[in-house]
Parts: C-alpha cells; structure tokens; sequence
C-alpha cells in the first residue's frame, strides 16, 4: 500500500506530464487520490505541504472544500428553519429528511455549480489546478461520481479530489469504505 505522500509524488509527475498521461477513456483531467476514510485527518494535514510542493513545480493550487460549501448553502437556505425543525422532533423519520436534503442538492446542483464555476474562474490559467477537499461532507446525501458526471466536458483544468474510500477494479471506487462500489467514475485513480 502507497503512502499519501507516495499518492501526492505520483499526481505531481502526472500533474507534470499533462494531459498526455489521461487514460483512453476521457478527456477529462480529473484526478482522484484515493487514501482510506482513517486517513482523513493525515490528509488534511498534509495538504499544506503538497499544496507547496504544486507551487514549487509552478503550478497554481487552489482548493474547494465541499464541507464549506455545503454549511454555506444550508446556512442560506430558504427552508434551513423547517428542516432543523423535523429534525428536533424525534418523531419524524431521519431517512426522509435525508432523501429530502439530498434531492434538494441535486435539484440545486449545489456542488456542480460551484466547481464549475471555480473552473470557469480558474481556466483562464494553464497553471491552475482546483483540488476538491473534504469529500466527507457529502455522505449520506450525494456521491461524487454523480457530480463528476454532470461536469462531464466541462473539466478545463486538472482537478484533484481527495477521495476518502477504497479502490474496486481499475475504474470503481468505494465511498468512504462503506458505500458499495461504483464504476461510473472517468478518472485516473491514484492510490
């Protein structure tokens, strides 16, 4: 098993390389290191340090943290009242409440939106590259391979998601460890 800094080397070469080093399957530059969801906290503290290292290499980092932007977006919402509310009260189902929220993200394109328009702010630039933090944020509600597919083309830049989870087979990956396997990610894993 590589070590996260054996993953960060192995995205900075690739990083490096170009598009040249994207798989036959897309165009994409998406990039996903893959580590296991007990590692989140090293990962996230090591992110300044590879943060850097992409710096060094002459590349222009910035991050996205999906669990800032989903406090963002439930702070704001119109009806952020009503749902704390039902959950309050032990009487309502959690499991409704959590299809609702959950259907609401989508219906919002909440995460699409907002990396599109990181991409679409940061595209201008060949040196910048957009890593998506704290994927965790999104169970139980979303996955990420269903956000990655509404994005689909639209990737102009390299963007890494730290991906918190397990590799399946050579194009499928494990949520945290304990969602069931997915292969409708386009990606290059790492990890």
């Amino acid at each position: 098993m590589h070590s996260l800094t054996d993953k960060f080397n192995e995205l900075r070469q690739r990083l490096k390389a170009g598009i040249s080093s994207m798989k036959h399957t897309g165009f994409d530059p998406v990039y996903y290191v893959v580590f296991p969801s007990d590692e989140i906290i090293q990962a996230k503290l090591a992110l300044p340090q590879f943060l850097a290292q992409l710096r060094l290499d002459g590349f222009k980092p910035s991050t996205l943290s999906l669990s800032k932007l989903l406090n963002d977006w439930f702070r704001s919402h119109k009806l952020r009242k009503i749902w704390q509310q039902g959950l309050a009260n032990e009487d309502n189902d959690h499991a409704v409440f959590q299809r609702t929220f959950s259907e609401r993200l989508d219906k919002d394109q909440v995460f699409s939106n907002a990396i599109l328009q990181q991409i679409d702010t940061l595209g201008t630039d060949p040196k910048a590259v957009l890593v998506l933090t704290d994927l965790e944020a999104l169970h139980p509600f979303l996955h990420i391979s269903g956000i990655e597919q509404q994005l689909t083309g639209k990737f102009k830049i390299p963007t890494v998601v730290l991906y918190p989870g397990t590799r399946g087979g050579s194009h499928s990956l494990r949520f945290l460890g304990i969602h069931r396997e997915n292969g409708n990610y386009r990606s290059i894993h790492i990890g």
